[in-house]
């Protein structure tokens, strides 16, 4: 293979680069061609998979379209790595300001040959990808028998913690498991200097990185000395532990730079360690010593969740068969990231292996089930028996992984309503400044002026110390139901109670707020405002009794009690009727069996009441209501005014009724 190459690189380049060349690449020649058909389908897939993602609003503004505006505005000339989100910590809004990394970099000029998001999805996609058949040359390292390897290769390639990480939006992490098996590979066919360089890079790609990849190199020195090689090697490890070292003074003096705090903030520290917090914020060595002082803590944190913990730990290794455990240098890789995540963390992303932070372990973990199991490749048995397990073993990883993207709600769905939403975002003019919600600031990233709120307390220290931002639009949607939370709520909780922004644009639960602007709200596509929602059962906030069925059922209760109340909506001015769908039986003093009403602003008040006689089915009560302003936060509520079971199907609100209820 090697002297093919030769051949060929000889016509285009000199003998002594092409003859070196030709045998380093002769070196992954290994690589079977279903290996690589494999990684292509994936790529392939998964690329056109998150770009449905990403035009159906599913993907974030945390960790999408940050990087996405960090990347326009770098290109552009308008900013250093900008994110585009409101922090506290470090206000001038560069991404250096709470991480470091430097590899990231290598994206800036690939985002400026098409600047567009998609461009990110299709690297990400390429990366990744490109790490299986690197999955393969490292096992192949160790191992001579090609089942194996091939199950190795099969199990990350189809792992699902890879896939959850594939499908959440895009992180510099995403260049972990190609930098990480790289170097391995590297160390492992003793090119040394070529593995310093590339575990240099691997520790420059994020700051925790330091700590993980400080605890490889341990492990990885441990072994050596085991196996007698660490003389030979010794100026590998004293190389990758000099640019360990220095990568944490670099990131300690950039992020230093750029951020006016340090630490970890207090609601991300496990809770049994936030009483003793000082100033809101603590370093990982204040938290250390923390246990040091008060060991008691050390317990309480590791039994906060622990069966949680120790479950996905479980399902974290189970891949590849817990091999990796007796390997030293994955332990030292697993070591700081456990010990962060089970004691000093209170996010829960960290131990439950959600979002990005696989990218952190896998490379690590298929390196150490790589090198255990070329030691018990001997004497494992062969046949039939051992290639059906290795074959379900795949097949549970597939279907585990199918079933997270499931759970995550990862559906890419388009329609009338997103092509309005796509609409409203170019009613607002492109130079103009902008604050949207998270799962909308994808699509208007690349616009140097738009910002976005990413989470609702970290907003709130922001206008603590700096005010609400005065942005010329605020755009959110209240339909968007790509996410369980209600990114639009902490939006419009914030904007809502400034009185110097109008409705400028309203359709369909999509809002456009025009700072200065007292006209009448317009409709996006259409020429009016025209509303109609459907709220089911489950949206609401159950006071008595539970979701079954569709319907929100209360069979015993209070008379007088609360059945159920929210959803907490936003309407602009108008003329209403809310259709309640609902069943009583059994009937009070009054006659009646509940009662439904319409309730705004604070404690709430009531703008509109209804009976609902006692009945043995589902029936329809309407309830006419007027706002005479726009209002966020509404409620419609359930009563209990008989003893008998109620259920509650759904409420429909409708624009256009006349309204004959109070105002709002």
């Amino acid at each position: 293979m090697a002297s093919r190459l030769g051949r060929v690189g000889r016509r285009l380049l000199p003998d002594a680069i092409a003859t070196p060349l030709a045998r380093s690449m002769g070196r992954y020649a290994v690589v079977p061609w279903y290996v690589v058909v494999l990684a292509a389908v994936l790529g392939v897939g998964f690329a056109a998979y998150t770009i449905a993602l990403y035009k159906g609003y599913w993907l974030t503004g945390a960790d999408f379209g940050t990087y996405v505006h960090m990347f326009a505005t770098t290109v552009d000339g308008e900013g250093w790595l900008q994110q585009g989100k409101y922090v506290a910590g470090h206000p001038g809004g560069s991404y250096w300001g709470g991480h470091f990394t430097l590899t990231l970099l290598v994206f800036v000029p690939l985002y400026a040959l098409v600047k567009s998001p998609v461009t990110l999805l299709l690297w990400k996609a390429f990366f990744l990808a490109a790490s299986i058949p690197l999955v393969w040359i490292v096992a192949n390292d160790h191992l001579d028998d090609r089942r194996l390897t091939g199950f190795l290769t099969a199990s990350y390639a189809c792992n699902p913690f890879l896939w959850s990480a594939w499908i959440y939006d895009f992180q510099e992490h995403i260049l972990l498991p190609v930098l990480v098996l790289l170097a391995y590979h590297w160390y492992t066919t003793e090119r040394y200097r070529l593995f310093v360089l590339a575990f240099a890079l691997v520790v420059v790609t994020n700051e925790l990185m330091v700590l993980i990849g400080g605890g490889f190199l341990v492990g990885l020195a441990v072994s050596a000395y085991r196996d007698g090689r660490l003389s030979r090697e010794r100026w590998a490890f004293v190389g990758a532990g000099l640019v360990t070292v220095a990568a944490k003074a670099l990131s300690a003096a950039v992020i230093g730079r750029f951020s006016r705090v340090s630490g970890i903030r207090e609601a991300a520290i496990a809770a049994p360690l936030q009483p003793f917090v000082e100033g809101g914020r603590a370093t990982t060595g204040q938290l250390l010593a923390m246990l040091v002082v008060r060991p008691e803590l050390i317990i309480e944190s590791l039994g906060t969740g622990f069966f949680t913990k120790l479950l996905y730990f479980a399902l974290f290794l189970a891949p590849v068969l817990y091999l990796a455990l007796a390997d030293t240098s994955t332990l030292g890789a697993l070591a700081p990231f456990m010990g962060f995540a089970w004691l000093l963390s209170g996010t829960e992303a960290f131990y439950t292996f959600g979002g990005h932070y696989p990218l952190y372990l896998l490379p690590f973990v298929y390196i150490g089930a790589s090198r255990v199991l070329g030691r018990l490749s001997p004497s494992l048995p062969s046949g039939r028996v051992l290639t059906i397990f290795f074959v379900a073993v795949l097949l549970t990883s597939a279907g585990a992984g199918a079933q997270t993207i499931a759970e995550e709600g990862a559906v890419p769905e388009t329609g009338e309503h997103t092509e309005t939403l796509s609409t409203a975002i170019e009613t607002v003019p492109a130079n103009a400044s902008l604050v949207t919600q998270n799962t909308i600031y994808p699509h208007v990233a690349t616009r140097s002026n738009a910002t976005f709120i990413p989470n609702p307390s970290l907003f709130g220290l922001y206008q603590e110390q700096y005010g609400t931002p005065k942005p010329e639009y605020v755009l959110f949607d209240t339909r968007l139901e790509t996410r369980a939370f209600d990114w639009s709520q902490p939006v419009r909780n914030a904007y809502f109670p400034l009185e110097e922004y109008g409705v400028y644009r309203y359709q369909d639960g999509i809002w456009v707020l025009k700072r200065g602007y007292n006209g009448s709200a317009v409709g996006i596509t259409q020429s009016d405002a025209e509303e109609r929602v459907v709220f089911e059962a489950d949206e609401f906030v159950a006071s008595e009794g539970q979701v079954e069925d569709g319907r929100l059922v209360s069979v015993d209760g209070k008379n007088g009690s609360n059945v159920w109340h929210g959803p907490y909506t936003a309407l602009p001015a108008g003329n209403y009727t809310a259709t309640v769908r609902v069943s009583a039986r059994g009937s009070g003093t009054s006659g009646s069996a509940a009662a439904v009403d319409v309730a705004v602003g604070e404690g709430p008040r009531t703008v509109a009441r209804q009976s609902v006689p006692a009945g043995q089915g589902m029936q329809e009560v309407t309830v006419p209501f007027t706002l005479e302003q726009a209002r966020n936060g509404i409620e419609f509520r359930g009563f209990r005014t008989g003893d008998g079971p109620i259920a509650l199907e759904s409420v429909v609100v409708e624009s256009g009724a006349n309204g004959t209820a109070a105002g709002g």
